[in-house]
């Protein structure tokens, strides 16, 4: 090998290590974020009272002596909880032996238009009525209510807060004008009111009439 072609070749391989040492020094400007995402479980969370009319500490199952002409202290009252999520309130108020009060109701002396005849103090601005369903089977007929709005367990501040509504009603009314044989119907078939407190959340609604209550009985069964 000549002189000049070895010198390139000592030339090249010098060139090389010189290359691979440059880059094996070389560090990179590198940065690490980390982003956590934090979840939290969300509720929905209501009570149901009515006033203890009894006394004896129990306002689930009140007991009324029915006499015509008389009304009787009722008043259905959902609370939604602090911390509750937005969510639509409904009630649902099932009324047992449902013949009997459809025989009351057709006799025109009686005065009742339909079933909401029966409650006082009604406001049918806040409590929106959304029609009945029977049952036959159960000699049972059920009555919807809807609450106005949505609500939340917070207040305008942002405040975990018990929010209260406006009772349903507060009387049950019963017509002066029964007689024996149609207060006897009344009592045969075990007559009694049950009312049912319903919430939903509102996300993903764009309405209470947008699946929410279709969702709910799809739940809850």
């Amino acid at each position: 090998m000549n002189t000049k072609v070895k010198s390139i070749i000592l030339a090249l391989c010098a060139l090389t290590v010189a290359t691979a040492t440059l880059f094996a020094t070389l560090a990179y400007l590198t940065d690490k974020e980390t982003v956590v995402n934090t979840f939290t479980v969300g509720n929905v969370d209501i009570s149901l009272q009515e006033t203890d009319v009894d006394g004896d500490g129990d306002e689930s199952s009140n007991s009324y002596h029915i006499i015509p002409g008389n009304t009787y202290e009722k008043d259905p009252t959902v609370t939604v909880k602090s911390s509750s999520e937005e969510a639509y309130v409904r009630m649902i108020l099932t009324i047992h032996n449902n013949s009997a009060v459809k025989a009351i109701m057709s006799d025109d002396k009686n005065g009742l238009g339909g079933y909401t005849d029966l409650f006082g103090g009604w406001d049918e601005s806040v409590w929106l009525y959304y029609g009945t369903e029977e049952n036959d089977e159960e000699n049972t007929v059920s009555l919807e209510f809807r609450y106005f709005q949505t609500v939340d367990g917070y207040d305008a501040d942002g405040n975990a807060l018990d929010e209260v509504l406006p009772a349903l009603f507060d009387t049950l009314i019963i017509p002066g004008t029964l007689n024996g044989e149609e207060l006897i119907s009344l009592y045969e078939n075990d007559f009694k009111i049950v009312v049912y407190g319903h919430a939903i959340q509102s996300a993903m609604f764009e309405s209470d009439e947008d699946g929410a209550w279709a969702a709910f009985d799809a739940q809850i069964g």
